[in-house]
């Protein structure tokens, strides 16, 4: 099935989904289930540390009362979307948002995301699923990346207060990295996008380049390239735009960071924290999911 294939899947299968829960006069409140779904990783506690965290948020910031978070992930954590959907309905619920926990477009957010509510509708047929939009390029995630740039600037700069270019005049490179996939170019657009925004929010003394952990361009390699030889940066801070710790964290992201010390002994290289439960990430969840439930 194609990225394209996916989309118009998911946005079907919602769409009917949406107009049957209107004829029945279902709200959220009543029989109303979420799904929280991720990715998933194969390694290491810290992603199903932080989605529990995740879903608890959520649980506190939505109301016990009117509404069941669950927790799933497209591959290698336990429940899956199917498995997720089987126990809200155990427990009641008919009407189900489903929120992709995903940065970006990519296969998981369209043909993997479709497949899953086309299971559950197989299985449960009188239950209703709407599926929100992955985030994509949303100015309140830019709002929690500039943040951690200017306090990592003015950690190494030494005071909480003091966010300058230092005295030659030269930008202060940002390197927006993503975690790779194999999707086709169209589907990085909105990391660019990302980009462009964040390097308007940040404002002059700074320049932003975007790459993806592995699997090709935009590269790590190329970014820095941008930054170091083009713009001229005499320092790179590099935002690695995943939710947890984990291999591409380590292995990718902290990785290529030191392989590009090595290349440019004379730029200093810094990288702040991943997003985590960052308090504007569990708001912007909850005002998706409510928006798509609501809608």
């Amino acid at each position: 099935m194609t990225s394209e294939t996916g989309n118009a899947r998911a946005a079907e299968m919602t769409s009917e989904n949406m107009k049957s829960g209107r004829r029945n006069g279902a709200s959220p409140g009543a029989g109303w289930g979420v799904v929280l779904l991720a990715h998933g990783s194969q390694r290491g506690n810290h992603t199903i540390d932080g989605l529990r965290e995740m879903v608890r948020r959520l649980q506190s910031h939505l109301g016990e009362d009117n509404a069941k978070v669950r927790m799933a992930c497209m591959e290698f954590i336990q429940p899956d979307l199917p498995k997720a959907v089987a126990g809200l309905v155990a427990d009641g619920c008919t009407d189900i948002t489903v929120m992709p926990f995903l940065l970006g477009q990519g296969t998981h957010s369209t043909e993997d995301l479709a497949e899953g509510i086309e299971r559950s509708l197989e299985e449960y047929p009188h239950i209703r699923i709407k599926a929100t939009a992955v985030f994509g390029a949303d100015p309140a995630l830019v709002e929690i990346i500039r943040q951690r740039v200017q306090a990592q600037v003015a950690q190494r700069n030494g005071s909480a207060g003091s966010i300058t270019t230092g005295t030659t005049g030269a930008p202060m490179g940002v390197m927006l990295v993503k975690a790779g996939t194999r999707s086709q170019a169209e589907d990085h657009l909105w990391l660019y996008e990302m980009g462009r925004m964040l390097e308007e929010q940040l404002g002059a003394g700074f320049a932003v380049a975007v790459a993806q952990s592995h699997f090709g361009p935009p590269t790590m390699e190329e970014a820095v390239a941008d930054l170091v030889e083009r713009q001229g940066a005499a320092s790179v801070t590099c935002v690695p735009y995943i939710f947890f710790p984990g291999l591409i964290l380590t292995r990718n992201i902290v990785g290529g960071v030191k392989t590009l010390e090595r290349k440019y002994p004379g730029v200093g290289f810094a990288v702040t924290p991943t997003l985590g439960v960052d308090d504007g990430l569990v708001e912007l969840t909850a005002r998706r999911i409510l928006d798509a439930a609501y809608d």
